[in-house]
């Protein structure tokens, strides 16, 4: 059997910050899909509250990590790659929502 600790870990740089993209990206793309109506009259206030939402909380989490008695920290670069996501993520769902066949 080998030894876990003698495998070589890959190193990529900024891969946290590609992560925190990723999820934020795919949060705000599964709450859009689940949450909101575009018949609904309050489609756009839906929209902004999601978004605004998710960034909080992305912003609250860095901000538990500097607080709490982890070994993480708060990094103003994830707050970005966060908020970056949740708008990336939220596009991709109003492009797919505009472009999507309609059931007649």
């Amino acid at each position: 059997m080998s030894n876990i600790n003698q495998v070589q870990k890959i190193s990529i740089p900024h891969l946290d910050k590609v992560v925190h993209f990723i999820f934020y990206t795919t949060s705000s793309f599964l709450w859009s899909w689940a949450l909101l109506n575009k018949k609904a009259s309050s489609y756009k206030l839906n929209l902004a509250l999601m978004v605004f939402g998710l960034i909080l909380f992305g912003l609250m989490v860095e901000f538990l990590q500097d607080i709490l008695p982890t070994k993480r920290s708060f990094e103003w670069l994830d707050v970005l790659c966060n908020t970056l996501g949740v708008l990336f993520g939220t596009t991709v769902y109003l492009i797919y929502t505009k472009f999507k066949p309609h059931n007649s």
